[in-house]
């Protein structure tokens, strides 16, 4: 009989920290509240590391983001609850790939540059939302698997899809952002050259 019994989604942990207000402590305060001030990277291997996962992040965002748009269509449709269970490994899978990255760029987060940082923190309670939201969906599909209209459980699958949404769109104008800034501080360079 096939069964959809997963372990808990790994990227609780830091969901934990987030919870616990570990990281809170670090968010900005809310008069601080915009968009994130960019300044240029700094030249370490640490900014040089979270940019990389932050673009892992983006890559992997982009295929969370597609299966949870299926999954969300699933709730018009009247599909065997293990096509839904399929599914919402993928998700799972997605989502623990992600929060390994966000782990590592916590691990780092005190040394890079400050746009980063605030990308970091910025999508972390995004990441630990979908986390929720699928190990939420995850349990109901595995006490209720003949209830797939039920409105929790479709409610669920609505916000995975658009938290997942939400995570894509963060991190393109976060990386937006900063290969604008990059761009206008060579533009900078060149004029400061040109006047010498």
């Amino acid at each position: 009989m096939h069964s959809i019994h997963v372990r808990k989604l790994s990227y609780l942990p830091v969901a934990a920290l987030i919870l616990s207000g570990s990281l809170l402590l670090a968010a900005p305060s809310a008069s601080a509240v915009g968009p994130p001030i960019v300044q240029s990277e700094i030249s370490s291997p640490s900014s040089a590391e979270a940019s990389q996962l932050l673009k892992e992040v983006r890559a992997i965002a982009y295929d969370l983001r597609r299966d949870a748009a299926t999954l969300e269509s699933y709730t018009f449709s009247r599909l065997d609850w293990r096509t839904h269970a399929d599914q919402l490994s993928l998700a799972k899978q997605h989502i623990n790939a992600i929060g390994d990255r966000l782990e590592s760029l916590e691990a780092i987060r005190s040394t890079v540059a400050p746009w980063q940082q605030q990308a970091i923190e910025s999508i972390i309670p995004v990441a630990a939302q979908l986390a929720a939201r699928t190990e939420a969906a995850i349990n109901h599909l595995n006490g209720n698997r003949g209830h797939l209209f039920a409105p929790e459980y479709t409610d669920h699958l609505s916000t995975i899809a658009e938290h997942s949404d939400q995570l894509t769109r963060s991190v393109n104008v976060l990386l937006e952002l900063a290969s604008t800034q990059e761009k206008l501080d060579s533009l900078r360079d060149k004029v400061a050259a040109m006047e010498s």
